[in-house]
């Protein structure tokens, strides 16, 4: 520095430092069978304007396919990209839950890319999305809202502005409380628009039913069910839409995520929940550079002390892993790594959850990971510094700056560099010289320093730090302190001696103040101020000598400051000198040590509890702390183990304790010495010894470990032991005893022993249990004892639960009837049938088997009027070409198909079925010779086989108020008001009244038996539709049930036992049992994790009553001697009003007789009513039958609803008339 002076100042120097740190490190983290859907795309302007890459998302039960491994490929279904095209494609695994049997699978190309690319006609649909979708059948039957239905996931696909859908991520099944159902669907965008959340409706979803109080918070993805408690535990089915819009809030694309919710009571076992931290909070955005390692710690724990914690993910990206490092207990903890790489850069959601072995679930945690470039560019740094009374030392530049320049009184100091990396740091520093300083003064030195830089996304970014002042000492004087010595005793007294020099040149005063302190600068004393006045310049002055008494503090170390203040008592500059008091005995401190161990004498594998202390003798003494040290030694004398401590501070008259756990593992015999040394500032200070012997037997060198192994469902499988001898010196031989006990009881319930076992050094001897049934469920353990010379140990144990199985149960109305069919005779020799009646009635049976229909054929006129008659069935198939119904008969046929009865109609042309085509608007106009196949409608099948296959004989069919199922193609249409105009009617589905019918205008179940494909779906289909929507509720009426359990265990032995009132039966018993109390049990046993159903017949009592209870127990066990309660239900199926309602009839006549006096239709309906009823009192049930089926007739033109009531009063009483001209008793049917 130089020693230029501008006034009366001196030079003086000063270096001034910028430290750029320009950091943009990420934010690390630290330490049935569809179940899920999600389809989105990223639009391709680089290949095409229409080009668009899928990324293909789903979820489905393992169990159907075999259980895959990751990285193995499924395939379900195909996928339709709204254009008329679809593929077929494998998925690969990514991620699996085997708690859930479900796996996710991500759609692979031919050659294994995880990105499928399209190419559409156009960027839209004639100005319209691209609707693409993935739909199909079925959900599963445990699905409360959407049991057995279609699903459909969407995405509407717009390319026209280059745009990408959002993304999102859940697990296939996320749990919810019942009582607090609330969790976030995550969303992004790659294109960083404002992204929507909604409810899917129906139609989109395909969902038949959505519970009320499910909602998703527009702008914040959170979903929430409101009410969920009154809903049943349970899967639900949930799908959301997620929109990304435009800035006029218009929507540019959609896509779903299709989920189910499992919702559940804590019940009796709590499922595990995420720790946070270190799992980091659902919606938490991490950033990740590229090329940079990223690992972020999962855990989760179990509050259930025997439960196992599992941990899993879906969405994890490529490259990525995920390993779970603690599990088989209570606590779960895994690790994402991952180190993403420059086509990583985005956005990318990945989703944590957490199972235990019994079933319990977490709610999911989503997080994002965005992946960043690693460095900025066109950094610019820019310091202005004051030009007056500064000069810049440019030789003194830590960086040389890119230039220098001089704008009126400032100087611009620039520095520029081309790219900046990730935690690069660059010191910018250079020397100024200050000129005429004034004591005191805050002299500005840089006015401001700019920073500018290009970020990694590209954007120009420029920030600004204010100026920077520089504080000029305070005073031009300097002081000095000293004592007579720096040692005294505790009754001594200290001379402090000081003075004031005076550092500039002219005379200046002073004000010196003189403290004593001790090390933490806590006042001791205060000895007074002295005003020195007229100090030349230069000048050093001497103060007077001041005392202080050693007897007024503690020993120790202290401080004698001299301090010069300013008028307001501010310390300007200070000067301090340290001086010691010690205790009576001449020293700083006086301590003592301390060593002891819990027991005087230990086994080998014993833990010594080694106790250590450190006591202040002293009486005016603080001890300040040091060191201890505790060092063992073996009986040789060689070091055992060393450890060190910091010892806190003490106050006179204390002492600090602390212990030592010394493991003796396989230590030898022989007396042992602890040495417990105190010090400090390397110095020895105290110091204890004791000693402790150590004696060997056989039995302690045994150790060993129980771990129960489980079958994937949850329950113990088999007691895996194993005993090691932790001597490294000699084998040992013992018995080795394995238990398995009770632990409510304290019963044994297996032992078995294994008399003198040599068991080598550090070689584990296993032994394998296979745990067989319980006598009760409860809590149970294994247990690994050994004994030597009759002394008994216990070496390990480990518990575990046998518990009912796990079952998801289901009761409702069914979706089909009991069927009934008309065919022909096997002799029957149709004229343009290929097949014979013989393989087409094997046919018909064996597809009816198979799809679950209760069902009875017919092959004669007389034998199907006694079946129809005896009111069994919900609906009636006519197949028949050679069987000729009786017109009476076909007129009842009409009058149940009003009252919901089903009826298909299916064969060649002979005018056999004339009443019900006339009744059903159905017009035949002929032989349609010249058909070559039948066509299928677009959505009358969801996946169909085909659209078309071919067909050899056909009817000129018009169907009035019909919808069209399939065409044909080649033929005539029919000449009639009623024909489908753009072909002619193949297949025809109509209502009449309050039932379904569908017309084959050929024959339907030849063509199947020969060519099952479009025509055996078709037929299906046409048996489902045809079934009632309501079952008709009296006497006597046939209501059937669906019984749905999906069991959840390994194997599962189930009871179901029905009870009905009085009159009430089963019928088609097949399976069921009738027990001596009257009620119904059905049995299952199940050996493996399955699904199954059963359809029960319920004929509601021939008497009228109020109420119809149904009542259903199901047991359940995992052996029938251990069978428990598992659920109950109880149905209302009545009220059943009277067999033969005459009196709602009259009513119903007499009000349209008032309100239509002259209409005749109905007097003769009256009058036609009274003749049945004259007729059933005389036993003339037939003429019973025609006189009401003519009043049916006469009210049939009418279009009221007293007159649609009156009818089907009018069809009841045929329902019941027919029961009694039938031969056949339902209750007796097997």
């Amino acid at each position: 520095m130089n020693n230029l002076a501008k006034g009366f100042g001196r030079v003086h120097g000063l270096r001034l430092v910028w430290a750029l740190v320009l950091l943009f490190a990420a934010a690390y983290a630290e330490a049935s069978h569809f179940r899920f859907g999600h389809f989105t795309y990223q639009s391709r302007p680089d290949v095409s304007t229409s080009a668009a890459d899928f990324t293909m998302t789903v979820a489905f039960r393992s169990s159907a396919f075999g259980h895959p491994q990751i990285g193995q490929t499924f395939r379900p279904g195909s996928y339709s990209y709204g254009d008329g095209r679809s593929d077929n494609l494998n998925y690969k695994v990514v991620a699996r839950n085997l708690q859930e049997d479900w796996i996710v699978g991500r759609a692979i190309d031919s050659s294994g890319n995880e990105v499928i690319r399209h190419d559409y006609p156009g960027p839209s649909n004639n100005g319209n999305p691209w609707l693409a979708q993935f739909s199909s059948c079925c959900k599963i039957g445990a699905i409360r809202n959407a049991a057995n239905a279609y699903w459909r996931v969407y995405t509407r696909v717009d390319l026209a502005n280059g745009n990408s859908s959002p993304v999102s991520n859940l697990p296939p099944i996320v749990s919810c409380a019942k009582y607090d159902c609330r969790f976030l669907i995550p969303a992004v965008d790659p294109d960083r628009d404002k992204i929507t959340w909604r409810m899917s409706t129906r139609s989109e979803s395909a969902i038949p039913s959505i519970p009320a109080g499910m909602a998703v918070d527009r702008d914040k993805g959170v979903f929430t069910w409101t009410g969920a408690n009154s809903f049943s535990n349970g899967l639900y089915s949930v799908q959301v839409t997620i929109e990304d819009r435009a800035e006029d809030d218009s929507v540019k694309s959609t896509t779903a995520i299709d989920f189910l919710i499992r919702l559940q009571d804590q019940g009796a076992n709590t499922a595990p929940v995420f720790d946070h931290p270190p799992t980091p909070e659902a919606g938490t955005v991490i950033t990740a550079v590229v090329g940079q390692p990223l690992s972020i710690v999962v855990q989760a724990s179990d509050a259930d002390s025997n439960d196992i914690v599992y941990l899993n993910h879906v969405g994890l990206p490529r490259n990525a892993s995920f390993e779970q490092s603690i599990s088989g207990g209570r606590l779960g903890l895994a690790s994402l790594d991952w180190t993403p790489v420059e086509s990583d850069i985005g956005e990318h959601i990945v989703t944590f959850l957490a199972n235990d072995n019994r079933g319990g679930a977490s709610s999911p945690v989503s997080i994002t990971i965005e992946v960043i470039e690693p460095a900025i560019s066109d950094v610019r740094v820019v310091s202005t510094i004051s030009a007056i009374d500064i000069d810049i030392d440019t030789s003194s530049f830590s960086h040389l700056p890119a230039s220098i320049s001089v704008e009126g009184d400032r100087t611009l100091v620039t520095w520029e560099f081309p790219t900046f990396s990730v935690d690069q740091v660059e010191n910018l520093s250079a020397d100024l010289k200050l000129y005429s300083l004034v004591p005191g003064e805050l002299r500005l030195v840089s006015e401001k320093l700019e920073v500018s830089y290009i970020d990694i996304d590209g954007n120009p970014v420029h920030q600004q730090l204010g100026e920077q002042l520089v504080s000029v000492a305070p005073t031009l004087s300097s002081v000095s302190v000293a004592t007579d010595k720096s040692l005294y005793g505790p009754d001594e007294q200290i001379n402090v001696s000081s003075a004031v020099t005076n550092l500039a040149d002219i005379d200046i005063d002073a004000l010196v103040s003189i403290i004593i302190t001790d090390t933490q600068q806590n006042l001791a004393a205060d000895l007074g101020t002295v005003n020195v006045t007229g100090l030349q310049a230069d000048e050093l002055r001497n103060l007077p000598e001041l005392y202080f008494s050693a007897a007024s503090v503690y020993a120790g170390s202290y401080l004698a400051l001299a301090r010069i203040l300013d008028e307001q008592g501010k310390v300007l500059r200070q000067a301090a000198t340290a001086f010691s008091i010690t205790t009576q005995n001449g020293d700083l401190s006086d301590i003592s040590a301390l060593v002891n161990t819990d027991k005087p004498v230990y086994q080998a594998w014993d833990q010594a509890m080694i106790n250590l202390r450190v006591l202040n003798n002293t009486s005016n003494a603080n001890f300040d702390g040091g060191d201890g040290v505790l060092s063992i030694y073996r009986p040789s004398g060689e070091l055992l183990q060393s450890q060190t401590y910091s010892v806190n501070s003490l106050a006179p008259a204390s002492n600090d304790d602390r212990q030592y756990l010394l493991r003796l593992e396989d230590r030898e015999e022989g007396s042992y010495r602890a040495v417990w040394q105190v010090s400090q500032g390397g110095g020895l200070l105290a110091e204890s010894e004791t000693v402790f012997a150590i004696e060997r037997a056989a039995l302690s060198a045994l150790a060993g470990t129980v771990d129960v192994e489980h079958y994937d469902t949850g329950e113990p499988k088999n007691c895996q032991f194993a005993t090691t001898n932790r001597s490294v010196s000699a084998d040992v031989n013992a018995n080795l005893i394995y238990q398995v006990i009770s632990l409510d009881s304290g019963e044994v319930l297996y032992q078995l022993r294994e008399e003198s076992v040599v068991l080598p050094s550090g070689q584990p001897r296993p032994y394998s249990l296979m745990l067989a049934d319980p006598p009760a469920y409860g809590d149970y353990g294994c247990i690994l004892s050994a004994e030597i010379d009759e002394e008994l140990r216990q070496l390990a144990a480990a518990g575990f639960q046998f518990i009912p199985p796990k079952l998801e149960i289901q009761l409702h109305a069914a979706s089909r009837g009991r069927l009934l069919i008309l065919l022909d005779a096997d002799d029957y020799a149709a004229p343009h049938d290929d097949i014979s009646p013989v393989s087409q009635r094997e046919y018909l049976e064996a597809l009816l088997t198979e799809n679950g229909w209760s069902y009875t054929i017919a092959t004669t006129a007389d034998n199907f009027e006694n079946e129809f008659n005896s009111g069994g069935y919900s609906a009636a198939a006519i197949f028949s070409e050679g069987v000729t119904l009786h017109p009476q008969v076909e007129a009842l046929l009409v009058e149940a198909q009003n009252s919901a009865m089903g009826v298909l109609i299916a064969g060649a042309w002979n005018r056999r079925n004339s009443q019900m085509e006339s009744a059903f608007a159905v017009a035949l106009t002929g032989q349609n010779n010249g058909v070559q196949s039948v066509d299928l409608l677009s959505g009358v099948l969801d996946e169909p086989i085909s659209v078309s296959e071919p067909v050899t004989d056909g009817l000129a069919l018009a169907h009035c108020s019909a919808q069209i199922w399939a065409v044909f193609s080649g033929g005539k249409n029919a000449s009639h008001e009623c024909a489908y105009p753009e072909a002619s009617a193949a297949v025809s589905v109509a209502n009449y009244g309050l039932g379904h019918h569908v017309y084959f205008a050929y024959d339907v179940l030849n063509m199947a038996t020969q060519n099952r494909a479009l025509h055996e779906q078709l037929l299906l289909a046409a048996l489902a539709k045809i079934q009632p929507e309501n079952w008709p509720i009296a006497a006597g009426r046939i209501t059937p049930l669906e019984l749905h359990i999906e069991n959840l265990s390994r194997r599962a032995a189930i009871d179901v036992r029905l009870s009905l009132p009085a009159g009430g039966s089963i019928v088609d018993t097949s399976a069921v049992q009738q027990l001596d109390d009257g009620s119904w049990l059905w049995q299952q046993d199940l050996s493996a994790p399955t699904e199954i159903s059963k359809i029960f017949y319920i004929q509601l009592p021939e008497e009228p009553t109020d109420s119809v209870p149904l009542l259903v127990d199901i047991n359940a066990g995992i052996n029938r001697s251990l069978m428990v309660k598992d659920s109950d239900f109880s149905l209302e199926l009545g009220p059943v009003k009277d067999i033969l309602p005459f009196v709602e009839a009259d009513e119903l006549l007499q009000l349209l007789q008032e309100q239509y006096p002259k209409d005749k239709s109905y007097s003769f309906a009256d009058k036609k009513i009274r003749a049945a009823e004259s007729g059933i009192a005389k036993g003339k049930i037939d003429n019973a039958i025609k006189s009401l089926l003519l009043a049916a007739d006469e009210l049939a033109e009418k279009d009221n609803d007293p007159a649609t009531s009156l009818r089907l009063i009018v069809d009841q009483l045929l329902y019941q008339l027919q029961r009694q001209s039938s031969s056949i008793s339902l209750s007796n049917e097997d």
